[in-house]
């Protein structure tokens, strides 16, 4: 499995696109993310690595959601 981004290449992945694309990307995280966390932590052997990485992507995520809707984009 490939090496994720880091958050904050993310967060400028995001930002270069429209609002719209932003809205959606932001929204599907915010669905998905959660649920990843549940999962890898329900396996036998989680890995403490994946769930700070996913609940960093989800603080992210939540940060930039509050960007979209303080600024009417991810800044």
């Amino acid at each position: 499995m490939p090496k994720p981004i880091s958050n904050a290449e993310f967060k400028k992945f995001v930002a270069d696109m429209t609002v719209s694309k932003q809205q959606e990307v932001i929204s599907r995280q915010l669905r998905v993310l959660p649920r990843f966390l549940m999962e890898e932590v329900a396996r036998t052997t989680p890995d403490a690595k994946v769930i700070k990485f996913l609940e960093s992507r989800l603080k992210q995520v939540r940060l930039m959601q509050s960007s979209l809707i303080a600024n009417g984009e991810v800044v």
